[in-house]
């Protein structure tokens, strides 16, 4: 029971006569009594009575009028709905982001890229790189902001430098050193040291021991926080100190501070993940965006 042929049952049924049926419909007479009868055939019953010169309902016909004017509604219904998602989703970019790295920026970033575009509208996902580079291949997400190198195929997907973070020392606001401009690695030699989880931050992690052992430190590397929330508890809490991106100070509570170590001068970028083709039609204009506002982030932050 297609449409087509219940366009075809409501046309006939209103006009009573099927050369006119047809002539409404740019169709032919048989095809329009071919529909009928099969429409017929599927639901067992005629639903037409034939005269010389019009027809008329059966009960059956009756019965199946007003249902086969609300089916047609519903498709109709149905067809603009989806037009209109449709056209909404390509004024949408869907981004997948790390929370902390992205808090000091992206709020005013997005706002600023939303009111050259009217209509334009974008969805957030927080997510661990794990989870964006699994998004990007689903197609759930246009584009996402990570630390890491995710595993994404090169010929399907590039990627572009945010801005340019740096690792400093956090501290408890109550420690001896937290009033220094700078200091020595040497003196975090009997630290407690708390470091992001070595498979969530393979390279950055073992970067960061490699300058204490290059200058003579065994680093007592007590907690791994799975986060920077995480991190900035176990600091504030008196547990120990860390080393951890500049962009932790955006979440900062008043128990901690960070300063920059003298010896480790390591730089940590955020990248721009996204398709080299998509038919997100926002997300060359949103990269362009984000390039053009690289060197004011990385000031924000220096």
């Amino acid at each position: 029971m297609d449409i087509k042929t219940l366009k075809t049952f409501v046309k006939v049924a209103k006009l009573k006569n099927f050369s006119a049926a047809a002539r409404e419909l740019h169709s032919v007479q048989p095809t329009v009594s071919r529909h009928i009868s099969d429409l017929e055939s599927e639901l067992k019953t005629k639903l037409f009575e034939r005269t010389t010169h019009q027809v008329e309902l059966t009960a059956c016909g009756e019965r199946l009028l007003p249902e086969a004017l609300k089916i047609i509604e519903n498709d109709q219904r149905v067809k603009a709905m989806i037009a209109q998602t449709v056209v909404e989703g390509q004024h949408e970019i869907k981004i997948g982001y790390l929370a902390t790295a992205c808090a000091f920026f992206l709020p005013q970033l997005l706002k600023g890229f939303l009111e050259q575009y009217e209509g334009a509208s974008a969805r957030l996902y927080e997510m661990t790189p794990a989870e964006q580079a699994v998004a990007m291949q689903e197609n759930r997400v246009d584009i996402v902001f990570t630390r890491e190198s995710i595993p994404l195929e090169q010929g399907t997907y590039q990627s572009t430098r945010v801005y340019t973070d740096t690792l400093v020392a956090v501290l408890p606001k109550s420690h001896k050193l937290a009033l220094r401009e700078e200091i020595e690695i040497s003196e975090l030699a009997d630290e407690r040291l708390h470091l992001f989880h070595r498979n969530e931050w393979l390279d950055v992690y073992e970067r960061i021991v490699g300058c204490f052992n290059d200058n003579g430190i065994s680093p007592n590397v007590v907690g791994n926080p799975m986060n920077m929330r995480h991190l900035v508890t176990s600091i504030s809490s008196g547990l120990g100190v860390s080393i951890a991106p500049k962009c932790i100070k955006s979440i900062l509570d008043d128990q901690c501070v960070c300063i920059p170590v003298k010896q480790i001068s390591i730089e940590v970028p955020l990248l721009a993940y996204y398709a080299r083709h998509s038919s997100a039609r926002l997300l060359n204009p949103f990269v362009e965006h984000c390039i053009a506002q690289r060197e004011q982030l990385t000031n924000i932050l220096s």
